[in-house]
């Protein structure tokens, strides 16, 4: 395992995800997406129980439910009812960097109407992580016809 990241300081939300696999999750988001390794705890069955991952500003927890729940296994077979958005300093840096490291991107680069960059990726439990980074100031945005901003 790689050396713990205590440096990081968390931004005001930290999503936790019950997951059948820490090991998976941890995996992918480390050699997938970059994301270093906060913290893990090994249960008695000598697989993790839980893990911090960080990027940036952005911390996510991962860890085994002590108890049956719905909804942990891996290749959910229907969309997430939850979606990450990640603000990243350079997005396309990072979209590259994503790329090289083998994520599949299944939402193209692309400049959105209200003033982000962004891409998705989806991980190995079907959860849809957008990466972002704000290139226009809310005074440049301009909604398509249709679309009111209150």
């Amino acid at each position: 395992m790689s050396k713990p990241d205590r440096s990081y300081h968390p931004g005001q939300l930290v999503p936790s995800f019950f997951v059948d696999s820490v090991e998976t999750e941890r995996t992918f988001y480390i050699e997938r997406l970059g994301f270093a390794h906060r913290m893990g705890i090994v249960g008695r069955d000598g697989h993790l129980d839980f893990c911090i991952v960080t990027r940036e500003a952005s911390m996510i927890m991962f860890a085994r439910p002590q108890e049956r729940r719905d909804g942990t296994a891996e290749r959910y077979p229907t969309p997430r009812p939850l979606e990450l958005y990640i603000r990243i300093e350079d997005v396309d840096a990072y979209h590259a960097d994503v790329t090289r490291r083998g994520a599949a991107i299944e939402h193209p680069l692309t400049d959105q109407w209200w003033g982000d960059r962004n891409f998705a990726v989806r991980d190995p439990y079907g959860y849809r992580i957008w990466f972002n980074q704000t290139v226009l100031a809310f005074e440049e945005v301009r909604p398509p016809a249709g679309v009111t901003i209150v």
